[in-house]
């Protein structure tokens, strides 16, 4: 059985209202709960990207830009631990 795709969108706020963009879109199939829990991500020079997934249609296509694969990954893996290991704790517990 194939895994449910979702499409997570990232938009980056930039300095002013004007430069906010789309600076990131993949497909997925893992981690769903780790990109929902994210919401959005600041950086240290104050700007931020807004997160957002959805359910990808069936064989629609979908525009990929990797702008930061590598970082919503991580975040999203330890996002989806943390709610893992909080599930798990909270099963012990009964």
């Amino acid at each position: 059985m194939a895994r449910k795709r979702f499409v997570v969108e990232a938009t980056w706020s930039g300095y002013t209202s004007g430069q906010q963009h789309v600076c990131h879109r993949t497909v997925e199939t893992l981690f769903r709960a780790g990109y929902e829990a994210l919401r959005s991500h600041t950086f240290v020079d104050g700007t931020y990207m807004l997160i957002s997934v959805r359910d990808a249609k069936p064989r629609e296509r979908i525009e990929r830009k990797n702008g930061y694969g590598a970082l919503l990954l991580d975040l999203a893996m330890h996002e989806w631990s943390k709610l893992k290991a909080a599930q798990s704790a909270k099963e012990t517990t009964k």
